[in-house]
């Protein structure tokens, strides 16, 4: 089935970005016309049956046959598009792959055992493999929080653990426990400690063992 013309036009102005359809155009003729220069008269009529008579009439003419490199092809195309060799050379390249897209597998296998030169311009591009899924933003686990995942070696101690309002408020000590709470004193235990008690505890309440008198039994 011949292939419509402006499917190739809007496909060659996708891949590149020539200035309108009449560039888009030249670009295609004079790439077919140096494509022509490498092929016999059987692989060309070949090519135009898939092209269809519009798109093929480049391929119409006879011209001087060529080996055509690399090189040979796309000073032709520069010369007969009017164009300088290195945007000749890009478009081109674009028109070789909108032919590998469009032509049947069959034609294009044959075009490039014509011109085995420029059989790489006839290759499609690998297609990006698909994406391998999501992926987050953090790669560790976040700290974990519980008693379960604590780990030892904290750096800041319970016993030093305390409001930030506590290191800068006068007095705030006090504010932990009411007035004769052990939390409120700096030292909690000295009251009953050996070496600053002032004495056991009936010389304390002045209740020693001679000042302890007992009732003497009735006879």
């Amino acid at each position: 089935m011949a292939i419509e013309p402006s499917v190739v036009i809007d496909r060659l102005q996708t891949l590149a970005p020539f200035a309108d359809e009449d560039a888009a155009r030249r670009a295609w003729r004079a790439t077919l016309q140096a494509l022509r220069g490498g092929l016999t008269e059987d692989e060309a009529d070949w090519l135009a049956i898939d092209l269809g008579p519009e798109l093929a009439a480049p391929l119409v003419s006879a011209v001087q046959p060529v080996e055509l490199t690399p090189d040979v092809f796309y000073r032709s195309v520069a010369r007969l598009a009017g164009q300088r060799q290195s945007v000749a050379r890009e478009q081109a390249q674009v028109v070789c792959r909108a032919l590998a897209e469009l032509l049947s597998f069959s034609t294009i296998g044959r075009l490039r055992r014509s011109v085995p030169r420029l059989a790489s311009l006839f290759v499609l591009p690998e297609a990006p493999p698909p994406p391998s899924g999501p992926h987050h933003l953090r790669s560790e686990p976040g700290a974990d929080h519980t008693l379960a995942g604590g780990r030892p070696g904290g750096d800041r101690p319970l016993y030093d653990a305390r409001r930030s309002t506590d290191a800068e408020t006068p007095g705030a000590s006090a504010a932990r426990g009411h007035t004769h709470s052990v939390a409120a004193s700096d030292d909690p235990h000295g009251d009953s400690k050996l070496s600053s008690s002032r004495g056991l505890s009936q010389e304390r309440k002045s209740a020693s063992l001679a000042s302890v008198r007992h009732p003497v039994p009735q006879r």
